[in-house]
């Protein structure tokens, strides 16, 4: 079990260079921000306009699927994706090894480097939060979480520049902050 978990994070995880790499649509972060709740998710969260979803079948596992929102702005892209898995993991140390091996999948599948993490929590549940670095100049801020049997994760990604103004820096902090923030867990996670 612990190794198709490991599959599909890193599956999940190897999405960020793709979507980091497109041509990002107009969204203004300025304006009114909308709740995303997919049904049965167990998840709110708010973006600057409505994602696009994609779902994928996890390769290693019959049955689990993998959700995708995606939002891309001239500013940033706005990622959520969260699995399903058949059984619970509940045991901190396997949960932390899960949360280990799913980043170390995805920053080498976007050919990224580590600049910092940490460990997090949402609620009482176990997470990680990490920046890197990934190829083209872009910078990601993720957050993983495993509540009960699901993955979580939010990603921010942004093509910062050097001469990029004091105001546009600090709008990308503001609403990368804002974004993984709003991320809360909703009454449906027990499904």
């Amino acid at each position: 079990m612990k190794r198709t978990i490991l599959v599909s994070i890193f599956v999940s995880l190897s999405f960020i260079t793709v979507l980091a790499q497109q041509q990002p649509a107009v969204h203004p972060e300025s304006g009114t921000w909308i709740d995303i709740a997919p049904g049965n998710a167990g998840f709110n969260v708010r973006m600057p306009g409505k994602p696009s979803e994609k779902v994928q079948a996890v390769e290693a596992l019959p049955g689990v699927e993998n959700h995708l929102l995606t939002l891309e702005t001239k500013l940033a892209a706005y990622i959520v994706s969260y699995v399903q898995f058949p059984d619970d993991v509940t045991d901190p140390a396997a949960i932390k090894e899960l949360l280990d091996r799913g980043r170390e999948g995805g920053i080498a599948s976007s050919g990224g480097k580590l600049k910092g993490e940490k460990e997090i929590k949402l609620n009482d549940y176990l997470g990680r939060e990490w920046t890197m670095e990934l190829p083209g100049g872009l910078s990601a801020l993720a957050r993983a979480y495993w509540v009960k049997r699901r993955l979580y994760q939010t990603v921010f990604i942004t093509s910062p520049n050097a001469n990029d103004s004091v105001e546009v820096t600090t709008l990308r902090q503001d609403v990368g902050t804002k974004f993984l923030n709003s991320f809360t867990l909703s009454g449906d996670v027990n499904k």
